[in-house]
């Protein structure tokens, strides 16, 4: 197995719910916490956010069964509200008592759920591309698929097929973003990634929106749309519901992996 995740002088690990959570800080100022998505690691957020470094103390982590935090192989520990609380040890672990929360697709569940089941440790909360709320998501089906897909080949042989299929179906994605996605994939453990797929997709947050509209922190949702994974319904949805919400608009996925900075950008805007 490939890692790609590179420790730095800041890489340390947090304990939570018997599993090991690789954290990193880098930055300085207010505590800024973010938690990545599905299939990623630290460092994709890490190149999301430097630009802030000079304003925010900037806490990454690798969510667990992710790239060096603890592989999970038993679904149960994929449950949601256990993700949410592995947020709070890393706050904990670091003596945070209040941070700018945040997390991209499955880290915005993770960030949604610790904003409401902690809310006065929540500033401001940031959520790019949720992916799980008051429904399964409509990618359900394929995110499992791909979990068996690697569970069956690995991760290197799960790659060439993948891309066989992306060929056959016409699907081109550029190769910078080819190398990006299979190196995010390659940082994993193969069997913790797949259970991973398989049972996040599983994730149904909530049956409505009732608690999420008792949120009073400032909110800022970043969104796409024409993305089944990442549906612009829910983002627009929350948006409507959360109080003190706005929503801004986001170019579709690849262009993330491309220019990752804009990210920061935006949030910056709304933070300052």
């Amino acid at each position: 197995m490939i890692k790609v995740c590179k420790p730095s002088m800041n890489h340390f690990y947090v304990e939570s719910d018997g599993l090991k959570i690789a954290t990193e800080i880098f930055g300085a100022g207010a505590p800024l916490v973010f938690a990545h998505g599905l299939t990623g690691n630290r460092q994709a957020i890490r190149r999301q956010f430097e630009s802030l470094a000079d304003r925010y103390r900037i806490v990454i982590f690798d969510q667990r069964g992710h790239c060096d935090s603890t592989p999970v192989t038993d679904p149960a520990l994929y449950a949601p509200a256990r993700m949410a609380d592995d947020m709070r040890a890393v706050l904990d672990h670091l003596k945070i008592d209040r941070a700018i929360i945040g997390g991209e697709s499955m880290g915005a569940a993770t960030a949604l759920l610790f904003a409401l089941k902690y809310p006065q440790r929540v500033e401001k909360l940031l959520l790019t591309a949720p992916a799980f709320g008051d429904s399964f998501n409509p990618s359900r089906q394929g995110l499992q698929e791909m979990g068996e897909n690697v569970k069956r080949l690995g991760i290197e042989e799960f790659l060439i097929f993948n891309a066989a299929e992306r060929q056959r179906l016409g699907l081109k994605w550029p190769a910078d973003v080819a190398e990006i996605v299979a190196n995010l994939l390659r940082s994993h453990d193969a069997a913790s990634l797949a259970t991973a797929l398989c049972a996040v997709a599983d994730w149904h947050l909530f049956a409505d929106f009732s608690d999420v509209a008792k949120l009073k922190c400032p909110t800022c949702i970043l969104a796409w749309e024409n993305d089944p994974l990442h549906p612009f319904d829910l983002a627009r949805r929350l948006a409507a519901t959360l109080p003190n919400a706005r929503l801004e608009m986001l170019p579709p996925l690849p262009a993330i992996f491309q220019t990752p900075q804009v990210v920061g950008r935006l949030y910056e805007n709304f933070l300052e």
